[in-house]
């Protein structure tokens, strides 16, 4: 039995290590190359994880950083700049002025969003530079520094050929400002003139009104044409023109009755076709819905200034009329007040922007400085709500910023430029600024000096 038990444990070992062998190859143990192969076992189960834990950020992943440097700026006497700078995990900003080329620098007050607007620019600020500090809630970091350049206005006379000049009015220019109608009040013509080669023609020939003096244009072409006491209408690509309210009579009257204006001067065009009439000898704003709907905005027919509501506010003469950007605003050069008023169309809330409305003048500032206004005539506002205007008698053009800063448009010696009873005034896309001299018979062409 001892013998018997001892080979059955011998002849189980050669079994047991076969097993173990086969174990090894499938595992892809065992001894040197050509082993054998073994057969494919299922790998174990992955075992139970726990879910990858986030890594604590560290102080560089929320640190604030510039995305967006601000820009060198350029801009013309009397306009205000804007910067602009982007950032990553910015919780404030303060922007800073150096005027000794960046050795000292000083906060701005108030100067605390991603954006910057300077005051209107002289022409002593330029070379100054404005940078901003961004903080976040680990540290901070200042942008680069942008160089601010003010260049002084060049007047030239914009040479046209094909035009018939005899007091040059309102003007308008299209979205590409490629066009710029001229409302010819002495000959009874609107003109549209090429602001690249000058050349230009009547609008509708042989088809003459009677004192064209306002002109808006719609999105679509259309024109509008303030004149006598009616206003006219001009279809796109159209060469006659027809009356779309009021008639060859004076008077004043709204709907439901038949609509009568007295020499409407000025007028302006909303992005919903609402026309505003700037009713000069009826002494009230008015507004003309698209459909030829006419009402009263503001004014009560006195001769006289007063701020207030809708027919409790009252005009000296209202004359020039142009409409924010967004339509929500329409400044009024109230001539005889020797002011400018603002009307907020949605309450028909009528202020004083700037000016005494007592005592004329030309003189630059703020409402609170004074600033003064002479005989204004002409306004309109640019693609950054700067509001351009003209003193006829005086002779100048100005500019007020969107704060309510006013000042007088001068050339490289500091001089104001000087123009023949100035009444008409646009501004294009890109900055320039066309003036017409109604006394002078022409039209001139700001840009910035080279």
């Amino acid at each position: 039995m001892k013998t018997r038990r001892t080979l059955c444990r011998a002849s189980r070992a050669p079994v047991a290590l076969l097993m173990m062998n086969l174990v090894l190859a499938a595992c892809g143990g065992g001894s040197g190359g050509g082993g054998f192969t073994g057969f494919a076992v299922a790998p174990a189960p992955a075992p139970q994880g726990q879910p990858t834990p986030t890594p604590t950020p560290t102080p560089e992943d929320t640190a604030p950083s510039i995305t967006t440097q601000p820009s060198d700026t350029t801009v013309g006497q009397g306009v205000p700049a804007t910067l602009k700078v982007q950032a990553a995990h910015a919780t404030a900003y303060q922007w800073q002025r150096s005027v000794d080329s960046g050795a000292n620098w000083a906060d701005l007050a108030g100067a605390t969003g991603d954006s910057f607007t300077t005051a209107a620019n002289q022409l002593a600020d330029s070379g100054q530079q404005l940078r901003v500090r961004v903080t976040g809630s680990d540290g901070s970091v200042t942008s680069h520094a942008a160089t601010l350049t003010v260049k002084p206005w060049v007047a030239n006379v914009l040479a046209t050929t094909g035009v018939s000049y005899s007091h040059p009015y309102q003007l308008v220019l299209d979205a590409s400002g490629a066009n710029l109608y001229v409302a010819m009040g002495g000959n009874g013509s609107v003109y549209r003139i090429d602001t690249a080669s000058g050349s230009g023609a009547e609008v509708t020939p042989g088809s003459t009104m009677n004192t064209p003096y306002g002109l808006a244009l719609a999105a679509d072409g259309t024109l509008y044409v303030s004149d006598q006491h009616r206003i006219n209408k001009i279809a796109p690509n159209a060469t006659t023109y027809s009356t779309w309210v009021g008639s060859s009579t004076s008077g004043y009257a709204d709907s439901p009755a038949t609509a009568m204006f007295n020499s409407p001067a000025s007028i302006a065009l909303d992005g919903a076709g609402n026309l505003f009439v700037a009713d000069l000898e009826n002494k009230r704003v008015r507004k003309v819905a698209s459909d030829g709907t006419t009402s009263t905005l503001a004014g009560d027919g006195t001769q006289a200034y007063l701020d207030g509501v809708g027919t409790a506010a009252q005009f000296a003469r209202p004359q020039g009329l142009a409409i924010s950007r967004d339509g929500r605003t329409l400044y009024d050069t109230d001539t005889d007040s020797l002011c400018l008023r603002k009307i907020d169309v949605a309450s028909a809330t009528v202020s004083t922007l700037l000016g005494d409305c007592t005592n004329g003048g030309v003189v630059d500032g703020t409402a609170a400085t004074p600033a003064k206004l002479g005989f204004s005539y002409g306004v309109t506002v640019d693609a950054n709500d700067n509001v351009f205007l003209t003193h006829a008698w005086d002779g100048v053009a100005r500019v007020v910023t969107p704060a309510g800063e006013i000042s007088t448009l001068r050339d490289s010696t500091g001089a104001a430029l000087a123009f023949n009873f100035p009444i008409g005034v646009a501004v294009a896309s890109d900055g320039s600024v066309y003036v017409g001299a109604s006394n002078g018979n022409q039209i001139f062409k700001l840009t910035l000096a080279p």
